[in-house]
């Protein structure tokens, strides 16, 4: 082994593959060699661009700003159209909403994970299993409707 890296033997895998199998904890040497100390960004800052980035991914930036697709659309007797007819094109609206809707997917994801760090509060993980499994289901079946309305399954 080398001397700048150093493995900890760390928890054990689940009972399922056996008690004698661990995981191993690696630990990155620091280096203190820099004579000059940049200041870096707070972790928030960090991962509220990272989320921000990652919305504007989900949302389709990229199709947008190729495409310039139109805000919202009509249909000629003044009602306004919010999905486009088509599975090929969309409205920028449409995009932003099925964003969120896979941040609140994600979310719900994030929850159900967090339910199992508070497996001996019995009643608290219960509620964030529910919260969580609510989020998913919700998000999944909106944007189900969203493409059964842009495929011409369901009228609106």
């Amino acid at each position: 082994m080398s001397d700048n890296l150093q493995i900890q033997v760390g928890k054990k895998l689940p009972w399922i593959l056996g008690p004698k199998i661990r995981i191993p904890k690696v630990s990155y040497p620091v280096y203190q060699d820099s004579k000059m100390n940049l200041p870096t960004p707070g972790r928030s800052f960090i991962l509220l661009t990272i989320y921000l980035a990652l919305f504007w991914l989900m949302m389709g930036g990229i199709y947008i700003s190729i495409r310039n697709p139109i805000p919202l659309g009509s249909s000629g007797d003044k009602s306004v159209m919010w999905l486009y007819p088509s599975t090929s094109e969309a409205f920028i609206i449409e995009s932003v909403v099925a964003a969120v809707l896979m941040f609140i997917g994600g979310t719900g994801f994030l929850i159900l994970y967090n339910s199992t760090k508070h497996a001996y509060n019995y009643s608290y993980s219960l509620k964030l299993l529910i919260i969580g499994i609510v989020c998913i289901v919700f998000s999944f079946a909106m944007l189900q409707y969203m493409i059964a309305v842009k495929s011409g399954q369901i009228n609106k």
